[in-house]
């Protein structure tokens, strides 16, 4: 019977991981159908594993830090073949999605209402603006990072599985991107909080703290080391007020409806002094009674967002942040802030709702026809890739050729083997 009992439950969580991974594909359908690489998931991570190899690559920081997971999975798309590889990459990528979703869903994260985790779940199915990163290998990192700061809030594995899941997440992560350096302080706020102060925390260190640790500063010593390698020398034509817009416009109003129709949010200043002023009231009288869960949850998107907006790649020769106001731009550093912000909007829903279901049931009512409004997410420009694949195909060994990737005006040089 317990054996049945588990083979079942591993039926209901593959079941669940097609459903979320077939709802993923149908807001943009030719990210299976007519598979294209991004950006740099052709020019870098394609480019350079298919003419140089997989090994000679993966030890290489990209713009300034790691970026394993982009360069693992072209490695392992590769071996597919040269026409599969764009579409085994975006299935790897719409993978972690899914395993993201099941997680939450998982009773690591049961000291949450199941309630709120499926409306959660449903927001992040469904949320607007996400065109840019909709869905590819080169932005994954954003998404690995919100799936290793889930794990960081989750009660700690019990069980050599959970483990195994916990540490091969915390190394492709952490190895993916700059945000564990700002997933560690969360892991230390938790430490401290569990062991019951910093002294205990350090002699209760163990091997995922000590892992998160290496792995942070391998990440920082490729950021001090090759911080301006690949990164565009334009200004940031910061300015407090277009902070303010940009936070009211891209992040209060982003997280429910699509960026163009919204676009005269972003010249509303005075509206959005009102929504930024709330915001932070709302995060900091809420920080004084909440514990370290929700110190940390308000912490890692707002470090996210600070690195966002102090290093972002928008423009090679024009002032970056204005830009940031223009729909479509940039969408990649909202991603994490607009799905956090709805989580802090379930919180004080559940703080407000004194056991009633009611106002979380408001709220998905409302929040529904803004989300299916920017549901359909439009698929990426025909530039020419899929005949210009079936022509490299036909070249002779040790011929190059130039291969047109999305965005427009991408391109790729591939020398045939």
């Amino acid at each position: 019977m317990k054996q049945r009992n588990k083979a079942e439950t591993l039926l209901s969580w593959i079941a669940l991981f097609v459903i979320t991974f077939c709802i993923i594909a149908s807001r943009r359908p030719d990210i299976i159908f007519n598979p294209q690489p991004w950006a740099e998931d052709g020019k870098i991570w394609l480019e350079s594993i298919y003419n140089n190899g997989f090994w000679s690559s993966i030890y290489l920081p990209q713009n300034g830090y790691y970026q394993t997971i982009s360069r693992l999975s072209y490695g392992i798309a590769i071996i597919f073949g040269i026409s599969k590889a764009a579409l085994v990459a975006n299935m790897i990528a719409i993978s972690i999605r899914c395993f993201f979703i099941l997680f939450i869903l998982s009773q690591r994260l049961s000291f949450i209402k199941i309630q709120y985790r499926i409306v959660a779940v449903v927001y992040f199915l469904t949320m607007p603006n996400l065109w840019e990163g909709y869905v590819n290998i080169t932005n994954a990192h954003w998404y690995l990072s919100l799936y290793l700061m889930a794990v960081v809030l989750a009660d700690d594995a019990n069980s050599r599985s959970w483990k195994i899941h916990d540490f091969t997440l915390l190394i492709i992560s952490s190895l993916s991107g700059p945000f564990v350096v700002f997933i560690a302080p969360c892991l230390i706020l938790k430490r401290i909080s569990q062991r019951g102060g910093i002294i205990n925390a350090i002699k209760g260190i163990n091997a995922f703290d000590i892992t998160m640790a290496v792995c942070c500063v391998i990440q920082v010593a490729a950021i001090l080391i090759s911080s301006d390698t690949g990164r565009s020398p334009a200004p940031l034509g910061a300015t407090f007020s277009l902070l303010v817009d940009i936070i009211g416009y891209r992040v209060v109003g982003g997280s429910f409806f699509p960026n163009d129709y919204i676009t005269r949010m972003g010249g509303r200043h005075e509206l959005n002094i009102i929504l930024c002023a709330a915001l932070v009231l709302t995060m900091i009288c809420l920080l004084w009674k909440s514990d370290w869960r929700y110190k940390s949850a308000v912490l890692f998107p707002v470090l996210m967002l600070g690195f966002a907006l102090a290093k972002p790649m928008i423009s090679l020769d024009q002032p970056q942040w204005p830009p940031l106001l223009v729909p479509g731009v940039g969408e990649r550093y909202f991603f994490i802030t607009n799905f956090s912000f709805f989580c802090l909007i379930l919180f004080v829903v559940n703080k407000i709702s004194k056991g009633s279901n009611i106002p979380l049931l408001i709220l998905a009512i409302v929040t529904t026809p803004f989300m299916l409004r920017g549901y359909t997410i439009p698929p990426m420009a025909e530039v020419g890739y899929r005949q210009d694949i079936k022509t490299f195909s036909g070249l002779a060994s040790g011929e190059s050729m130039q291969i047109h990737i999305n965005p427009p005006g991408w391109t790729m040089e591939l020398r045939k083997h």
